[in-house]
């Protein structure tokens, strides 16, 4: 069902990714070792992979690398072991049975027990490299005859390593494994590359290859589109006047337009209500995430938010408002400032003017609940 708030995981629920598909299936049939899928938040990049390796009928892991780091405060080897352990898990009560690869990794690892149904990692044991894993992997994967797929979700979280260098490891695994497709998305798309540096000589993963999938937010007709779709598979009749105006006021992002059709549909609000509710309801899931993305100097970032949202474009306009709000500040510092707001996704650059990236953040702002 396309109004289904969970993450897709077949290709009839994700709506309009065909080509990015076909472009993702092609690099994995080249045996390309590095995937980078980015996109701004609620764009749905964690469906798309999903549907990507499920329909690749290759092994895969997907680490949910926020989640660790929510969790645990650091990707450190026990966390993302653990991580794997929990996916394994889930693949096992998914199946019944885990594939011949996956069993193998397990003997071959020896860092994880079998429990019925549940997989853990040992705690008394000394917890291997991670390239240790990696080549463990590699090895199985050669053995069954198979590609195997890393996926790192929002994987700029990786920064967070307790001490692993992750960048590293990944271009070490580029260079050695013949066998691995490691895989990375990111909705903080300049924290993945700053992470990353594919472009900075000093970085180990400088001059790698690399293919990289954007996905981008629907056009106007194809929100449109999406929400028709979405409403006759509930057998609905949406006046088109109500559909124009929620693709107006979400502005093309596939997450805010499944919630309005959640709502819409599915719990049957009125238009009005369903608007309200996506933007009441949507300021409280972003809301956290925000904080603490400005909590280092909030003052300034709200006062920047504040200018773009009430009509600030350019450099200039957004520092004057700045200084009326805050107080005097270097060009240097506001540059930093403003930079690291297009860094972590929440505005956008675009012919040197700036807007907020998010419909829903922008509601957030003005609202002064932020």
């Amino acid at each position: 069902m396309l109004f289904d708030l969970n993450p897709k995981s077949k290709r009839e629920d994700l709506f309009g990714r065909e080509k990015e598909l076909e472009e993702f299936n092609k690099s994995l049939h080249l045996n390309e070792r590095l995937i980078i899928v980015s996109g701004p938040r609620r764009i749905g990049k964690t469906s798309f992979i999903r549907v990507a390796l499920s329909e690749s009928k290759y092994p895969y892991l997907i680490i949910d690398v926020r989640e660790i780091h929510g969790v645990y405060g650091s990707v450190s080897k026990y966390s993302l072991y653990s991580k794997i352990a929990e996916f394994l898990t889930s693949q096992m009560r998914l199946s019944k049975k885990l594939s011949s690869i996956f069993l193998d990794f397990i003997k071959r690892i020896k860092i994880f027990k079998v429990s019925g149904i549940s997989i853990e990692v040992i705690p008394t044991k000394r917890l291997p490299d991670v390239t240790v894993l990696l080549r463990s992997l590699d090895e199985c994967s050669a053995e069954n005859g198979t590609r195997f797929i890393l996926a790192f979700d929002e994987a700029q979280y990786l920064r967070f390593s307790g001490g692993v260098r992750y960048d590293e490891i990944i271009a070490w695994s580029i260079d050695n494994l013949e066998n691995i497709t490691i895989v990375v998305t990111g909705s903080e798309v300049g924290v993945l590359k700053d992470f990353l540096k594919l472009e900075n000589p000093e970085s180990p993963l400088y001059g790698r290859y690399r293919h990289e999938i954007v996905l981008e937010r629907y056009t106007r007709d194809k929100s449109l589109e999406f929400l028709e779709k979405g409403f006759s598979e509930l057998s609905l009749q949406v006046q088109r006047s109500e559909l124009e105006e929620a693709v107006n006021l979400v502005d093309g992002i596939p997450g805010w337009l499944t919630l309005y059709g959640y709502y819409r549909g599915v719990r049957r609000l009125s238009h009005s209500e369903a608007l309200t509710a996506v933007f009441s309801e949507g300021s409280k899931l972003i809301k956290d995430e925000v904080t603490r993305i400005i909590a280092s100097s909030r003052g300034r970032y709200l006062g920047i938010l504040e200018a773009i949202a009430r009509g600030a474009r350019t450099w200039k306009q957004i520092k004057v408002y700045l200084m009326y709000r805050t107080g005097p500040i270097t060009d240097a510092r506001f540059t930093e400032l403003l930079t690291t707001l297009v860094k972590y996704g929440l505005v956008v650059k675009t012919n040197n003017e700036y807007k907020i990236a998010d419909p829903v953040l922008e509601y957030l702002v003005n609202s002064g609940d932020l």
